[in-house]
Formats: C-alpha cells, sequence, structure tokens
C-alpha cells in the first residue's frame, strides 16, 4: 500500500469517527440546548420550592376520599381551570397569589364541608375554586397548547413562590372570578357583611366582552331533579334582586331558594342571571362568571396586557393588602397539627 493510500484511509477513518461523535454527543446536546432556550419548565425549581414543601388536603368529590399534594400542584391545577391559556405572565403571577392565599386560609380555616372531611378544601365549584388536572386540560384543548400553558402557568408560580396576601396581618378571603359583570362586587353586597378590601371595582375590559354573557335552558323536569322543587309549571317563578342586580333570592309559591344556591344547583354562570319561559323551558341568560367578588382574571388579563405588574394587579382588585411571605401561616398550621 502506498503512503497517499494509507493517508487516504487514515482521514477517512478520522471523518467516520468525528461523525459518529456528533451523532452520538454533539447532537443530543444540541437537542437539549433547544430545550433549555424554550418554555420547558425547570423541574428541580419546580421542587424544591416553598409552595412543593407544604402539603394541601382536597377533598374529591367524585371518590369521596381526601388526598393530599403539594401546594404548587394545587395551585397549578386551579390556574389550569380557571386561567385563559393565553393569559399574560403578570395575570397569571397575580392568580398563583390569590389561589396559594386561598388555599392558606383554608389550611387555617377550612370550610365545615372540608372540615367534615378531614380536608383543608373541596374540588367543589359551588363551594371552592375548580381545579383541573394536566391531563384533562390536555384533553379539552389539545397536548401542545396545554404543554405551553403549563409551562407558563409554573413559571408564575415559580416567580411568586411563597407569597400571599395579608390585611391587618392575616391571609385574607382572596376571591376571583373568571369574568365579570363589568363591575365586581361589594362584600356588603355579596357577603352581607363588610371587607376593607373586597370594593366594587369597574372592570372595563370585562363589560366590553361578549364572552361575559352566556346562555342555558333547562326543561321543567331537569329544572325539578336539579333543585329537588316539585313544580308543575314555571308560571309564579320570580326573583328577588339586590340593589346592584345580583339575584338574592328565587321564589316559586311555598318554595325558595337563595339566589346562589340556585345558581350553584343548576350550574348557572353566575348569581346575576334573569330568565324567560319559552314553550316548555325555562331560558336563562347569565352575566359574568363566577361569585363576582375579587379579582376579575379576565381583566386581569387586559391590565397586564397593557404592562401592569402581578403586584399592581393585585393591588388594584385587593386594596390596602400587602403581599407577605406564607411561612409563618403554614409553620402554624404544621405545629397544630390540622
Amino acid at each position: 500500500m502506498s503512503k497517499q493510500s494509507l493517508l487516504r484511509g487514515v482521514l477517512q477513518f478520522a471523518v467516520r469517527i468525528a461523525l459518529a461523535f456528533s451523532a452520538l454527543v454533539l447532537f443530543p446536546v444540541g437537542i437539549a440546548k433547544a430545550f433549555q432556550q424554550s418554555a420547558m419548565p425547570d423541574v428541580f425549581a419546580w421542587i424544591s420550592q416553598h409552595d412543593a414543601r407544604v402539603q394541601v388536603r382536597v377533598f374529591d368529590v367524585e371518590t369521596g376520599q381526601s388526598k393530599s399534594m403539594p401546594l404548587n400542584t394545587y395551585i397549578l391545577e386551579a390556574l389550569l381551570a380557571n386561567c385563559d391559556p393565553g393569559a399574560p405572565l403578570a395575570s397569571l403571577e397575580a392568580a398563583s397569589v390569590a389561589v396559594r392565599t386561598y388555599a392558606v386560609r383554608a389550611m387555617l380555616h377550612p370550610s365545615p364541608q372540608a372540615e367534615r372531611e378531614h380536608a383543608d378544601l373541596t374540588d367543589n365549584p359551588a363551594l371552592d375554586l375548580p381545579v383541573e388536572t394536566e391531563h384533562e386540560l390536555e384533553l379539552s384543548i389539545g397536548s401542545q397548547a396545554a404543554l405551553s400553558f403549563i409551562a407558563r402557568a409554573q413559571a408564575a408560580i415559580e416567580a411568586t413562590d411563597g407569597r400571599i396576601l395579608t390585611y391587618a396581618g392575616q391571609p385574607i378571603l382572596a376571591f376571583f372570578c373568571q369574568i365579570s359583570t363589568g363591575w365586581t362586587r361589594s362584600a356588603e353586597m355579596a357577603l352581607g357583611y363588610s371587607v376593607p378590601y373586597l370594593k366594587r371595582t369597574p372592570c372595563p375590559a370585562d363589560a366590553a366582552s361578549p364572552a361575559r354573557i352566556s346562555t342555558v335552558a333547562y326543561t321543567l323536569g331537569a329544572f325539578n331533579q336539579a333543585l329537588g322543587a316539585h313544580l308543575t309549571s314555571f308560571t309564579g317563578l320570580r326573583e328577588v334582586r339586590a340593589s346592584d342586580g345580583f339575584v338574592q333570592a328565587v321564589k316559586a309559591g311555598s318554595e325558595a331558594w337563595s339566589g346562589a344556591a340556585f345558581a350553584a344547583s343548576l350550574g348557572l354562570a353566575s348569581d346575576d342571571f334573569r330568565f324567560v319561559t319559552s314553550g316548555n323551558n325555562l331560558l336563562f341568560t347569565c352575566y359574568g362568571r363566577g361569585s363576582d367578588l375579587g379579582m376579575s382574571l379576565h381583566e386581569a388579563d387586559a391590565l397586564a396586557s397593557h404592562g401592569m405588574s402581578y403586584q399592581a394587579i393585585l393591588a388594584h382588585f385587593y386594596p390596602g393588602t400587602r403581599l407577605a411571605s406564607m411561612q409563618p401561616f403554614v409553620q402554624s398550621v404544621e405545629t397544630s397539627g390540622n
């Protein structure tokens, strides 16, 4: 073999080694870097949060069992159920603080329903916040859109790790709704007593959005079944309204329901509704989605899109409150064994 042939063979072997090295090492490294530059969450940061070290017990209505989960998982599932997948990051951060505050307060003061089930919270949307698992989200909006939303929601939770809202040194009633009627409600109107940080607040983006209006129809049979009623017709069904337009009570003969209980039983979007009969059906038009108390997530999206920070958004909807660490409160729960 000539020296030139030998040299060519050595060069070809070296090229093959270089190509193999690129395929086995450099290409996977490139893929990893591409993932690092994407919106994929930092798993280590997620599991090392203060939120991840706090366990919250949630009663699952469907299974009839209470389960313990990390607080950041609960916050994530609440964001997936309530926030728009395209919500700006500042809006998701504000919602993260609100959900965390809601959960911490519930750990300190569980509702009678949750306490009866040896839990802090329930997944019943009529009693507590609606929640949605990552799998349920994927089924509703598709895997790709779900992955993007989940990554952004996790980033918002991480950015606000352990932060809650307090008033007079205690976690607040951090109510929020998906979209208001155009104004949030005051505590006096909704709860019957004053809460300094739950004021009636204008929401112009909500007022301009057709998404605040929804409709649903009920047959007499379905209506009676949902309410446990015994009406023979819709004749005489009437509502009693508060001064802000929300329904306080619905009456029919000797039967009566509070506006909130009536709306929850029928699965209406809010307590602000009107109804008319159409043949054998009762047609409902609802305004807003949720309690209309506290923060409107839709309005928060609009404020965030105009550059408002999550701190400013929270101050807008919960005036007089302060951002604080949750640690003293969750430590007191752990110490008491609650």
